[in-house]
Parts: structure tokens; sequence; C-alpha cells
């Protein structure tokens, strides 16, 4: 697992993002860009367990809002082939050092918080390449899409953080005198220990009312600042610093990116190029890295692994961001993305909130807004063959065999989703396991497992181990609401220790 260093976490967790620029959709400011949310469920099928007999959803049919979930079921191989590849791998194939496949996500699409893996009429299926840029992503962005939200309430945490600033320089001067005035006697001492008594109890009165303040915008001022959301407080001489860092979010989110749709390593094997990308676990449970001898990474190869291979700045980066990007591809595979998009609003806007709260209570956020609303998600049709595909599955299935290799789906062509769908649902109901292509005894594993072979996570492993997206969004909200008051006092941001590039080294896995 990744061994964070106190600054660099720091560093990473503080970097804030330059405002993005939005486009107008309905009554809502969503952020412009490209986000693979849009591939994952555009390209994705629904998929139901052969034998239920309940039908799928009509989206037309059932509104799904923010109110809805993703969540990751498994992972799975499918054995593929193409005729240019198998020509002139044949010779790694044969001896089985290249497996030819491709990896499919199974993942849900429930309503709530928590998705439960015996539910069988919210499941889909989508290639790996998809989920992880689109999932993990979504993780990545979670601080920076909360400091969008802070900075359309700046003026209003500003006011509050100069409140307690005069809350606590009131404090210091009343302290100071009563220091001076110690030695007078007891009924002046008395007396004034009521009136401090007193300004004390104004004081925390005017603490609840900057607290309710931000509750009734939905808002937490403590964790805007300690995300150091307010880029244009920056000190000039840091100026050049923060702009290296403001885009650390970005930055790692387009690094998964890349390496979620193949890259290049720079290393060879036999005069042969190879390729890093992801991969299914071998129990299905989570994603590993692995080295491929083609461009798409679909010939898996087990004579290197990717701590052979990896190299960060082989392809001109100026940082090592998989330190910071291991924690949210493993959290994509454990953690549920909410379909949520929270909305802040003013405190004198609450009543108008309130008129329309029935309309619009659950809003739904672009990562799935853009899945749900695609034509590819027809809940109707789902994923079963039709009668002439099953007679041409039929017809076709002696001609799965080259050379003694046994494939599910023809590759040659672009790799229908439909397809695959199939080949999967065709397994399962002749009660086959799933295909898993990774070796983890030749590949290695950045994975921690208990006896039973479980993924150990990061919060089981205690303060040594790496931290997932999730837990570190958790853990900065935890530590804005202990220090939230000194966090007020600090507005401007103050100069980092330590460089990103000499901190963000990838220590993560135990790869061989």
């Amino acid at each position: 697992m990744v061994k964070f260093s106190f600054l660099a976490l720091a560093g990473a967790l503080a970097a804030s993002t330059a405002t993005a620029k939005t486009i107008k959709l309905g009554n809502r400011n969503l952020r412009r860009g490209e986000p693979a949310t849009e591939a994952l469920l555009k390209r994705a099928q629904p998929y139901k367990k052969a034998g239920t007999t309940s039908s799928p959803r009509k989206l037309e049919e059932e509104e799904i809002d923010g109110s809805y979930s993703l969540k990751f079921s498994q992972c799975l191989d499918v054995k593929t082939y193409n005729e240019e590849n198998f020509e002139t791998y044949a010779s790694y194939l044969a001896a089985g050092t290249v497996t030819s496949s491709k990896s499919y996500v199974l993942f849900h699409v429930c309503q709530g918080n928590n998705c439960f893996y015996e539910s069988e009429q919210d499941l889909y299926i989508v290639d790996l390449a998809t989920y992880l840029a689109t999932v993990a992503v979504y993780h990545a962005e979670q601080k920076m899409n909360y400091c969008d939200a802070c900075e359309q309430f700046q003026d209003v945490c500003v006011v509050a953080e100069e409140e307690v600033a005069e809350e606590e320089a009131a404090d210091a001067q009343e302290g100071e005198e009563n220091n001076m005035e110690e030695g007078q006697e007891g009924q002046e001492g008395g007396q004034e220990g009521q009136e401090g008594e007193g300004q004390e109890g104004e004081g925390q009165e005017g603490e609840g009312r900057k607290l309710t303040s931000r509750r009734a915008e939905y808002i937490d001022c403590d964790k805007c600042l300690a995300y150091e959301c307010y880029q244009a407080d920056a000190e000039e001489g840091q100026e050049q610093e923060q702009n290296g860092e403001d885009n650390l979010d970005m930055q790692v989110s387009e690094f998964i990116k890349k390496i979620s749709e193949c890259e290049a390593s720079g290393s060879q094997w036999n005069g042969i190029d190879l390729y890093y990308g992801a991969i299914c676990s071998p129990y299905g449970d989570g994603v590993e890295l692995a080295v491929f001898v083609d461009e798409d990474c679909t010939m898996y190869t087990t004579e290197k692994s990717f701590n052979n291979v990896y190299n960060p700045y082989a392809n001109g980066e100026n940082y090592n961001y998989l330190t910071y990007a291991e924690n949210y591809i493993k959290t994509a595979f454990s953690d549920t993305m909410s379909c949520l998009e929270p909305e802040y609003v003013a405190y004198g806007q609450e009543a108008d909130e309130n008129q329309a709260q029935e309309e619009e209570r659950y809003e739904i956020n672009e990562y799935c807004q853009q899945i749900l609303q695609d034509d590819a998600m027809d809940y109707s049709n789902g994923c079963e063959a039709n009668e002439n595909e099953e007679q041409q599955q039929g017809e076709q299935q002696q001609e799965k065999v080259v050379n003694g290799y046994y494939y599910d789906v023809n590759f040659d062509g672009e790799g229908d989703i439909n397809e695959v769908c199939a080949a999967v649902k065709k397994m399962e109901s002749e009660g086959s396991a799933f295909y898993h292509a990774y070796n983890e005894e030749k590949s290695g594993s950045w994975y921690t497992r208990d006896k039973k072979g479980q993924i150990i996570n990061a919060s089981q492993q205690g303060s040594s181990s790496g931290l997932s997206g999730g837990a570190i969004f958790g853990i900065i909200a935890l530590i804005a609401t202990v220090v939230g008051g000194a966090a007020f006092v600090m507005l401007k941001k103050k100069s980092k220790k330590g460089d990103i590039a000499e901190s963000a080294e990838y220590q993560g896995g135990a790869l061989s």
C-alpha cells in the first residue's frame, strides 16, 4: 500500500483547483469538461441473472435521480480472439506467457446509499476501463467539487472568519486584563469574573449563530478553509508553488483516465513494446495494474510486472501521480458512488428551497446524469441475445477454438457489449466460474489480504496504510470540525513545507 508522508498527504489534500467553466442545465451550473462518466452507462448494458423473472426497469417509467448510487459488484475477464494478435504472438500464447482477454465490471445502480450483492434487478455490465475512468475520477474529484461550491460562499465564510477573529481577540484582551487585576480584592474580582463570564457567553452565542448559518446553507466554512479553496487569498510569494498544487486533483484525474485507457511504458521485452493498464484482480474483487504486449492492453503477459516497467516520468510527466491515484482507484471498487448533487443556498434563500423541495428533492450529479439519460440504458431489452444471435452463436460455437485456445468473444471488430454480456450470462447459466487472467504469483499485487483472502481495507490496516479516497475526504472533514476555529483565523494560505515532486514517490504494492 502507499506509504504517505504527512506532508505529502497534506499537500495532496490541500491542493485546490481553478474555477471550472460551467454550463447551465436547468437551474444548476454543471462543470464543463469531458467526464468519463458520460461513457459509463452510455456503453453499459443492463445485466440480469438468468432465471430471474422480474423485468428490467425502463428509464422512462421510473425516474432515476440523486437518491440512487453506483456500487461495484465484481470484476471478470472474457477470453478474446483477434486474428492479427494471434498471428503476432502465437508462440507466446502457446507457451502461456501471454493471455488474450478483456476485463469487465458488474455494478449495481440502486436506490439509497448502500447496494447489496444479492440484488439482481439493478446489475449492469461495462468494460473495466470505462468504469475505472469514471468512478475513480469521481472519488478523485470530491474535494475539487466541494471547492466549487465553497467559492460561491466565500463572502459568507470570510464574514464568519472575521467574527471568530474578533471573538478571539476580545478573549485575549480580556485574559490580559484579568492577569493585570488578579491581585485586587474579592468583590471587584468577582464582578470582573461575572463580566468576563457574560462576555464569554456572548462569544458562544455568536459562534452558535455562525454555525447555524452554515448549517442552513449546507456549506461548511471550516472545511472550505481546510481545503484551501480560496485561491485568490494566496500570498504573492506562494503564487508559483500554488499554481502547481491548484491542478493536482485534475492532474490525478487525467492520470487515472490515461492509465485506464492503456499507457506505453517505454520498456521492451524480447523487442516487443510494453504497455500497462488495468485488469481484474485474480479474485474478481478489485483491480490490478498489469503489463501488456499490445497498445489496447488486451494481451496480458506474466513475464513482466507493473513494478518492473513503471516509470512515472517516461511520458513527460512532472510528478508521480500514481502515489495519489492508487487510493482513488482502489476506492472505486470498495466505496459507493452517490448520484446526488448537493445544492448549497444562501441563508435567506431557505424558504425558496423549501418551496421547490418536492419538485427537485434529489438532484442528480453530472457523473450519473449523462449515463442514465443515454439510450444505451435500455431497461426493456437488457443484454439478452435474440433468436438470430442465439442461432449465430450456436453456429459459431465450434469455431471458438484456435490452435487449442478457447475464446468467448471475437474481437476482430469493435467488440459488441451485447455479445460480451451474452457470453457472461452463458457462463453463469452453465454454472461456470468467471474467468480471471491475472496471475498474482508472477505479477504481484498491491492489495493486502487476510487469511481468508479478503482485501484488508485501509481503515483496517492502521496508521501505516494508505487511505482510500473516501477515508481521505472524511478525515479532512473531521479535522476541519476539530480545528475549525483555528482554521478561520488562517484565511490566507501558509506556504507548504516540502515539494510534491520530492514527496510523491510511488511505494505502493509489493509487485515483483
